[in-house]
Parts: structure tokens; C-alpha cells; sequence
């Protein structure tokens, strides 16, 4: 027993029109009742009239029943089937199953794709016939178009018979003379002289063109030939002002080589200046802030030691003085009366 086999027996049964709904399930355990109730509803595809034992109950009664639907699938079908497996009402019962259920579906399959073949038949006899009346519709307009349009000018000529029925039943009636008609044929016979001598003039100027053009293409033949022959003699004489060109040349090869030798000084002098006055900025401003720092410690020193006798001589926090500064005091005040 495969998965595939069970979901073929349930699709198939289900295209068949199978009355009951067949589960995945409903084989994993033995299921005698579903297994006779499919082989009686095959049986009775193959066969409406055959008799088939409805009592399953018994175990003779089942023996009885696989015997009856074996041998009618085997004369009505020409199936032979396994008849312990199909006891068995398991997995293996499936197999035997799809024996019997894959005819009739194949057939029914068949039915199905012959009547779409039939159907898409007509569809394209239908949509060719279609064709052929379009098509056939396309002439019969453009026929009426044309007819339309010869019958206008058919009425126009038509309408213009009066007039050249006079004309030509005069030419008609008018007699011809002999002296006419020989001058007509001279002058047509002049007239077709003047045209061949126009064009055996043509042709003739068309043969003294050619000779001219073939002149002149010689003619510029021995010119390349000439102007070819001086530019070799060109090529191989040496020019006088040769010999001073390449000593001017060697000379500005040394000028350029001095030039550019003492550039290449001048840019490195020059980048090595500007690092030197980089570095001399760089110790100015490096004294300048040891300058400062030390001008700062000096002032917090000052501070932190004014601070500091404050902190030992109270008297100077409250305003008291001391005997010693009042007796200094009183002798600056007679040192300045003394004065």
C-alpha cells in the first residue's frame, strides 16, 4: 500500500461519481464494509443485472461475496483479482481495487477528450468557414467599389458621345484625297528623320565624351605618376637645414633636461622652507604656551600663598589690629609731624 495508491483510488472514485466520499483514513485499519460497498458499485458499472450477495456479516458470508464479485470482474471484465488481498480489506485490497476502477476511468477519461477533440473540430471548420466568408465579404465589397466607380466613368463617357459621335461621323464622312495622305506620311516620315538625328547626335556626343573623359583620365594618371616620382626624390634627398635642425634639437633636449633638473630643486628648496618655517612657527608657539604655563603656576603660587596667610594671621579676617602694628602706626605718624 502506497499513499499514491489511495489518492488514486479517491480521485478516480470521485471522477466516477462514487455516491460516498473515500478518505485517506478509512484503509489504515481493515474496512470489509467500504471494500464491498466499492466492488458492489464497480460490479454494477460493468454489470446493472448481476446478482450480487448483500449479507457480509459471517465470515462465510464475506468468503461468499469475494467469490461472486471476483468471478463476475472476471467474466465481465476479463480481470483476474487477487482474492486474499481483497479479504484482507486493507492497503493491499487497494491495489486490487484500481484494477478494476482504472478501466472505467481511462475510459470515461477517453469519452471526455474525444467529445473536446469533436468540439474543437467544429470550432475550427466554424472559425475557417468564417474565414472563407470574410474574405469572401472583403472581395464582394471591393468588387462593388470597382463597379461603382466604372459605371461613373462609363456615365461620364457617356454623357460626352454627343459630341465625339459628330466629330467622328464627320471624319467618317469626309473623303480622303491621295495628296493629303502622301503628305501626312511625308511629314511623319520628316518628323521621324529629325528624331534619328537628334539621337545619333546624342550618341555621338556620348562617344566624343568618352574619349575626352578617357584623355583626362590619362592625363591624371601621368600626373600621380610625376607627382609620385617627385615625392620619392623628396623622401630621399636630405634637406640643408637638416644638419642645424638636429643640433638645435640636441640643444634643446640639454635645456630641457637643465630646466627641468632645477625645477625639480626649486620645488624641493622650497617645500623645505616652508617645513623649516612650519618648525620655527611650530617652537614659537611651543615657548609661547610654556611662557604662559609658567606665568599661570607663578599667579596660583602668589595666590594660594596670600590665600595661605590669611588662613594663619585671623585677626586680618575680623579687622583687629595687633599692639605691635598700632605702635608702628603711631611712629609713622611722628616720623611724618617730625617732617
Amino acid at each position: 500500500m502506497t499513499y499514491r495508491d489511495i489518492s488514486h483510488l479517491c480521485e478516480m472514485a470521485r471522477v466516477l461519481s462514487y455516491p460516498r466520499l473515500i478518505s485517506m483514513e478509512n484503509f489504515r485499519q481493515p474496512n470489509f464494509r467500504l471494500v464491498a460497498e466499492i466492488m458492489t458499485w464497480l460490479v454494477k458499472q460493468y454489470d446493472p443485472l448481476a446478482d450480487v450477495p448483500t449479507d457480509i456479516e459471517g465470515e462465510q458470508d464475506r468468503v461468499i461475496f469475494i467469490r461472486a464479485v471476483t468471478q463476475i470482474i472476471a467474466t465481465r471484465a476479463h480481470l483476474k483479482l487477487n482474492t486474499k488481498k481483497l479479504y484482507q480489506a486493507d492497503g493491499y485490497a487497494v491495489k486490487e481495487i484500481l484494477k478494476v476502477i482504472t478501466p472505467l476511468y481511462k475510459a470515461l477519461r477517453d469519452t471526455e477528450n474525444k467529445e473536446l477533440d469533436d468540439e474543437d473540430d467544429i470550432d475550427n471548420s466554424y472559425r475557417y468557414a468564417m474565414n472563407d466568408d470574410i474574405s469572401t465579404l472583403k472581395s464582394a465589397r471591393q468588387l462593388c467599389s470597382t463597379i461603382t466607380q466604372k459605371g461613373a466613368n462609363l456615365h461620364e463617357l457617356l454623357g460626352k458621345e454627343l459630341d465625339a459621335r459628330e466629330a467622328r461621323q464627320e471624319v467618317m464622312n469626309r473623303g480622303m484625297e491621295l495628296s493629303e495622305v502622301k503628305e501626312g506620311i511625308r511629314e511623319a516620315e520628316t518628323a521621324a528623320k529629325r528624331e534619328l538625328i537628334k539621337y545619333q547626335k546624342l550618341i555621338g556626343n556620348v562617344q566624343t565624351d568618352e574619349v575626352a573623359l578617357d584623355e583626362k583620365i590619362a592625363k591624371r594618371f601621368e600626373e600621380k605618376d610625376r607627382h609620385q616620382r617627385r615625392l620619392d626624390m623628396l623622401k630621399s634627398v636630405r634637406p640643408s637645414f637638416m644638419n642645424d635642425f638636429e643640433k638645435y634639437e640636441i640643444e634643446l633636449n640639454e635645456l630641457y633636461s637643465n630646466y627641468v633638473l632645477k625645477f625639480r630643486i626649486l620645488s624641493y628648496l622650497e617645500k623645505e622652507l616652508e617645513g623649516h618655517f612650519r618648525s620655527q612657527r611650530e617652537k614659537v608657539q611651543e615657548v609661547s604656551r610654556q611662557y604662559m604655563q609658567s606665568m599661570n603656576s607663578q599667579i596660583t603660587e602668589q595666590d594660594q600663598q596670600r590665600f595661605n596667610r590669611q588662613l594663619q594671621d585671623p585677626n586680618d579676617e575680623i579687622g583687629v589690629r595687633s599692639d605691635e602694628e598700632e605702635d608702628d602706626e603711631e611712629e609713622e605718624e611722628e616720623d611724618e609731624d617730625e617732617q
